[in-house]
């Protein structure tokens, strides 16, 4: 599991010390024992919120995507898991593929556009390539500064490891124990059925809450997408 920026702060806290702070027993007072009333502490406290992350963020599906929003090869969506910042990228052979926005090589953010269409990210430090499944596959003099010795392998950012789509949502987790998405999403996925299958041509993000296509600039390709960039995402039948 990646790191978040929270993990260390002006403070100090961290994950470790943070699972230190809260007991089973402690977290459970600060909601009255039988959540009858809320300790205003749970929303403040740095080092819960560190746990969180470390705890739910680190472990759960979160959601990503809508498979619409990036339906041809090279299209991405700028996204997060906790606060890390993630891209979203439909792969050649059609599958979808995710990994940290950061160039592992001095941290700088690959791409800053929200949404596109990009063949490959460039990291705009130090002009290291990526391609759309964010392995490295060039690095400016690589022979005169690295005499030909650096292993790209071990330079590229840090993928999501399980992906899996369900009715056209998209989820990833860092957790390679999790369960499968079907067995995590339970009885829950019944009632999100019940709006999914409505439409017989399957959902869409909405007009209402979508930018439109952007043209990615910067770290990507320059090309008008068919990829949609969200601020909320709203789901409508698929026209």
């Amino acid at each position: 599991m990646p790191k978040s920026s929270s993990d260390h702060d002006d403070t100090g806290s961290n994950p470790v010390s943070a699972a230190a702070n809260w007991s089973r027993d402690k977290l459970f007072d600060q909601v009255g024992g039988d959540g009858s009333s809320v300790d205003p502490t749970i929303y403040t406290d740095q080092s819960l919120y560190d746990l969180e992350l470390e705890r739910v963020f680190g472990r759960a599906w979160l959601f990503l995507a809508h498979e619409t929003q990036i339906p041809n090869p090279g299209d991405f969506l700028n996204t997060y898991m906790g606060e890390d910042s993630i891209l979203v990228v439909r792969q050649k052979d059609n599958s979808v593929g995710a990994f940290l926005n950061q160039c592992r090589h001095r941290g700088m953010r690959l791409c800053r556009a929200e949404c596109g269409n990009a063949k490959s990210f460039t990291c705009s430090y130090h002009g290291w390539v990526h391609d759309m499944s964010g392995e490295l596959v060039m690095v400016p003099f690589e022979q005169e500064a690295y005499h030909g010795e650096i292993d790209k392998s071990e330079w590229s950012p840090v993928k999501v490891p399980r992906i899996e789509a369900y009715k056209g949502l998209v989820f990833g987790t860092w957790d390679l124990e999790a369960p499968s998405l079907l067995d995590y999403l339970g009885d829950t996925a019944w009632y999100m059925e019940t709006f999914l299958d409505r439409c017989e041509g399957g959902t869409e993000p909405s007009a209402e809450s979508t930018s439109g296509p952007s043209v990615a600039t910067g770290s990507s390709r320059r090309s008008n997408s068919a990829a949609t960039c969200t601020t909320s995402l709203f789901l409508t039948c698929r026209r």
